[in-house]
């Protein structure tokens, strides 16, 4: 039996919509930790590049003399130091929840490169959806492009 091109062109299409509904769905899931995993499994995370979601602690915000900005992390079970080397961002404030992205370097001292605040007016209008990633739009359209076309013309050919 000859396979014919557009068999590999519809294999070709689907295997590629699931690559990139894989990924766009992936891009969803929560990877952040809490200073809690962080604090209770230590030795796993200890020089590791990890993403850690906690509350700034009122008071602990200062400046280091390297010019870093040092402060405290939490999430109301554990505390551990924050040490980022760039400028505050705008919205940082204590008490306010901010991800940082960096290593922790011992049990109670994390270095982060990069530090993400919310901005208020950006998450007002509730939780986004998925279909607002163009990434997993094109994949539906492209899985669904393939779907019909092998329905058509391969299924409804046949009978």
């Amino acid at each position: 039996m000859k396979i014919k091109y557009t068999y590999i062109i519809v294999g070709v299409l689907i295997v590629i919509s699931i690559v990139l509904a894989y990924d766009a769905f992936t891009s969803y899931i929560d990877p952040y930790l809490s200073v809690s995993e962080i604090a209770e499994n230590n030795p796993t995370y200890v020089n590791q590049t990890v993403q850690v979601l906690g509350t700034v602690v009122n008071g602990s915000r200062r400046w280091a003399d390297d010019g870093s900005l040092l402060f405290n992390l939490t999430d109301n079970n554990y505390v551990i130091e924050v040490s980022y080397e760039g400028s505050s961002p705008p919205n940082f404030n204590e008490g306010e929840q901010v991800v940082v992205i960096g290593e922790l370097v011992s049990q109670h001292h994390f270095n982060a490169s990069e530090m993400l605040v919310p901005c208020a007016s950006r998450y007002e209008g509730g939780e986004t959806s998925m279909l607002s990633n163009p990434v997993f739009l094109v994949t539906i359209i492209i899985g669904s492009a393939a779907l019909i076309y092998y329905v058509v013309f391969v299924i409804l050919r046949k009978t």
